[in-house]
């Protein structure tokens, strides 16, 4: 299968290249596509001439796009230096790799060539993007090997002290059905769901679930016979519409499939303590 290189350009272009060559030997990449800020006059201007020139020369038959991020307003970006250019850089990185994911390749994200924000905002933005198959790496070297001007590729017999490490990235759990509520285009509306579990969750039940609730939220201690006979239901559509209730929790909660009291991660969700 083919899979997507995408890394985050800083001030040491030498980073991808040497990053990009080793996980060569183990995928296959269709493209890269180097994230970068404002190409001319930025401090990336160099980094960016440098590499744009390097990639013909030792990657010559992988295609290579450039996605700059622009700034809060549309303008260029030029750095991270106030809670609106790390919202923009956000919103513009989470876009990106979303937009890469319905192309239906892995994604391998570096985050060792990119400033420190803005690679902490990009393995961010994956969390909540990436699926099981995708990937996050940095590069572990030898001090000043990696970051030495000019050196694109590893120098033979150096290649054993360059590795690529895997990230640690916990995918959300969403069920198909529930992708488009949980991935909203713009990441912050998303954060600030998960903030507010409750609403959120309230969102995925129809309207006789959501009647269920409320009056069992009302009543927490109440059993599906009482609760059946409050609402003038029987006891098996009760136990019904909580099945379904139960389904839509195990993948809204991370891990809830494990939780063997389903009634109490539901009240949980139900007080604002998950």
């Amino acid at each position: 299968m083919t899979a997507i290189f995408v890394a985050t350009l800083g001030q040491r272009p030498e980073a991808i290249t040497v990053a990009l060559d080793l996980l060569m030997e183990r995928y296959h990449f269709s493209r890269a596509v180097i994230v970068h800020t404002e190409p001319r006059t930025s401090g990336i201007a160099g980094a960016y001439s440098k590499l744009a020139a390097a990639f013909p020369q030792y990657f010559a038959n992988l295609e290579v796009r450039w996605s700059e991020i622009l700034g809060p307003n549309g303008e260029p970006f030029v750095d991270i230096n106030n809670q609106a250019a790390a919202t923009a850089y956000f919103r513009g990185i989470y876009s990106l790799l979303r937009t890469l994911q319905a192309d239906g390749e892995e994604i391998h994200l570096l985050v060792a060539g990119g400033r420190k924000a803005m690679s902490i905002y990009a393995a961010l933005a994956a969390g909540l993007v990436f699926g099981p198959r995708d990937r996050v790496w940095t590069v572990l070297s030898p001090p000043g090997l990696v970051e030495q001007a000019g050196q694109f590729i590893i120098p033979p017999g150096m290649r054993h002290e360059v590795q690529v490490v895997a990230l640690p990235v916990l995918p959300l759990r969403i069920p198909p059905d529930q992708k488009a509520f949980l991935l909203p285009d713009d990441p912050i509306e998303m954060v600030d769901r998960r903030m507010d579990a409750r609403s959120a969750f309230l969102k995925l039940l129809t309207e006789q679930e959501q009647l269920l609730i409320d009056l069992l939220d009302a009543h927490p201690t109440a059993s599906n016979k009482e609760l059946a006979r409050l609402l003038n239901k029987s006891y098996r559509t009760i136990d019904h519409q909580f099945r379904s209730i139960y389904a839509k929790m195990v993948g809204f909660v991370e891990f809830g499939e494990q939780m063997p009291h389903k009634r109490r991660l539901l009240m949980e969700i139900l007080r604002g303590e998950v």
